[in-house]
């Protein structure tokens, strides 16, 4: 295992220089990185670039490959395969993303650049300019810049426009961080009609359209963005430019990038705003409640966003945060998937719907598509576009990881968590969901050290509890799993504890409890739901394997919006060779288990 307590190479033993930098200004730069607040938290990913960075000034690039990386930073075994376990290309990835937030932020004056480029583990290193990165360049949205109109067009109109696209998409690539696709000139109508430009490519945010006016002395240039959600100009500038000249068209494009960056980060703080200051207040006390991620307090959660929307219905930041608390009150058994799924699905349509650029819509169209739809890749697709939308949003990053688990992809999932808390440390949900990722990689200790610092964050915080007892059971040690499971009902987790508790009085070879519990839910469920999970796990403590896919089954026929999750937990793994077992995964959209 690498440490990076343990790796302080002699100076002697670097490199002179490497791309002609000396070897102590990118020694200095990489500690200025590894004690950024950027990296500061990220354990792993400081790891990963001393690693790789040393490595290379110890002049042994050849030792950056996906095995040894994944050997000594990431901990894993000889047996590791790279083709299995994506875990060092997941994490290159992250490096990219904090390394190019790094220099946009704290080091945006710093003089060397360390970057690491796709499809390499080898670092390069350079200098830069003093001036800071575009602040667009983290929008990553897509720009299609439409073949031109003309007026008084010329013999050489197609390749003067084509010649002013390029420049465009030069600009816009390399100083905004946008996706380009420029239409073939050919496309275009010779003489402005309002409609020459050709269709537009699906899931184009906006549309850049020129106009060229053509003149004895050159031309007059006008360009205008169209943002595609709901047709609408956001931008118009114009110049006088001569064929020989070209420099106003970098200027108009510097000036886009400009204007839409300043628009964009004001624009999302101002989608989340309510019209009323009552819908306002509701909608915070609805966040409020969201944040301390209790049982109770989400079910109070849904009552503020419901009155919220009811008091303004065009609120779209209510209506996803709406959509939000519905799925996890289903998931809690607050709400029978019948009862809830609809309405779900209603708001999180309504959210997009009504502000196709809002992150927290794509987040609950993300979640449902997901969760109640078992539409994996759509509901990926939506999540990374909140994500793109917006990186810091610490939400985002936890339902991405939450959905990737589901599929299995549990190293990218708590790396996707691991930004959450980045973002957010001291928050107690992304806490305890790491804790339980822990647990469903069967990495039981971090799990059990996860949650006991959470514990230490808040000791009245019931989740803690209720993940301590997963990760107790899992180990095998149900005596302590019931302990922690009683502290958690206390704390008023009941609902959440599903079969959990029964499960562990089983295997403890307490049956005659188990068999209560399985009573107390078979009658409670006379009066509300009670998801056929709960019951599926008790009977594999109870050591019948038909009875708990009999349950797995009818969770799948009632659309139980909490399976996919707790199919990952250990008190299944008795089912995992059951061809029954994998005949339920794959009709929930997902591949056949480990």
């Amino acid at each position: 295992m690498y440490e990076t307590a343990l790796l302080n190479p002699p100076e002697e033993t670097l490199a002179a220089t490497l791309n002609g930098i000396p070897a102590a200004d990118i020694k200095s730069e990489l500690d200025q990185i590894l004690r950024s607040r950027a990296f500061i938290q990220s354990h792993r990913i400081r790891r990963f670039l001393q690693f790789i960075v040393e490595e290379s000034l110890l002049g042994q690039p050849q030792r950056l490959k996906e095995y040894l990386i994944g050997i000594e930073v990431f901990d894993r075994r000889e047996i590791f395969d790279p083709r299995v376990d994506s875990i060092v290309r997941v994490e290159a990835r992250r490096l990219r993303s904090k390394l190019e937030d790094y220099y946009r932020l704290e080091g945006k004056d710093d003089h060397v650049q360390i970057v690491l480029r796709k499809g390499s583990y080898v670092p390069t290193f350079e200098y830069r300019s003093a001036s800071p990165p575009n602040a667009a360049s983290a929008l990553k949205r897509m720009v299609e810049i439409a073949p031109f109109t003309f007026t008084n067009s010329t013999p050489d109109a197609n390749s003067v426009a084509g010649e002013i696209q390029r420049r465009l998409a030069h600009v816009l690539i390399k100083e905004g961080g946008f996706q380009v696709i420029a239409k073939p000139q050919a496309d275009a109508s010779h003489e402005s009609n309002g409609n020459g430009h050709a269709a537009r490519s699906l899931k184009t945010d906006y549309v850049l359209e020129g106009h060229l006016e053509f003149h004895p002395a050159g031309f007059h240039l006008m360009l205008q963005l169209q943002q595609c959600a709901d047709s609408s100009y956001i931008w118009s500038e114009s110049a006088e430019c001569r064929p020989q000249d070209l420099a106003c068209v970098e200027q108009l494009g510097q000036c886009l990038i400009r204007d839409l960056a300043a628009a964009s980060s004001d624009s999302i703080a101002g989608r989340r705003q309510a019209v009323r200051k009552d819908t306002r207040d509701l909608y915070l006390q609805g966040r409020y409640q969201w944040k301390l991620a209790t049982p109770e307090s989400i079910r109070n959660s849904v009552a503020c966003f419901t009155k919220a929307v009811e008091s303004e219905g065009n609120y779209a930041a209510a209506w996803a945060a709406l959509a939000e608390a519905l799925l996890v009150s289903s998931m809690f058994g607050f709400l029978a998937p019948d009862e809830a799924g609809a309405r779900t699905k209603e708001a999180a349509q309504k959210a997009t719907s009504l502000d196709a650029f809002l992150p927290e819509a794509h987040v609950a169209l993300g979640s449902v598509l997901s969760l109640l739809d078992w539409d994996w890749e759509a509901g990926e697709q939506e999540l990374q576009r909140s994500i793109q939308l917006d990186n810091h949003d610490a939400i985002s990053h936890i339902a991405y990881g939450l959905q990737l688990a589901c599929r299995g992809m549990l190293d990218s999932a708590v790396g996707e968590v691991e930004r959450a808390l980045e973002l957010d440390p001291a928050a107690l949900f992304p806490n305890f969901v790491l804790g339980w990722l822990y647990g469903v990689s069967r990495r039981f200790d971090d799990a059990i050290s996860q949650h006991l610092l959470i514990t230490q964050l808040a000791p009245d915080y019931g989740l803690s509890h209720l993940g301590l007892g997963l990760a107790y059971a899992g180990k095998g040690l149900f005596v302590d799993a019931i302990a922690h499971f009683t502290n958690a009902s206390h704390m008023k987790c009941r609902s959440l504890l599903h079969g959990h508790l029964g499960y562990c009085y089983a295997m403890a070879g307490r049956r005659e409890e188990a068999l209560r519990e399985i009573a107390a839910l078979v009658s409670r469920a006379d009066s509300q739901f009670v998801s056929p999970v709960s019951l599926a796990a008790i009977y594999c403590g109870l050591g019948d394997p038909e009875q708990a896919l009999t349950h797995l089954e009818k969770a799948l026929e009632v659309r139980d919006t909490c399976l996919p999750m707790n199919l990952l937990n250990p008190e299944f793994d008795s089912l995992r060779a059951d061809a029954r077992f994998e005949s339920l995964r794959r009709k929930i959209g997902l591949a056949a288990a480990a």
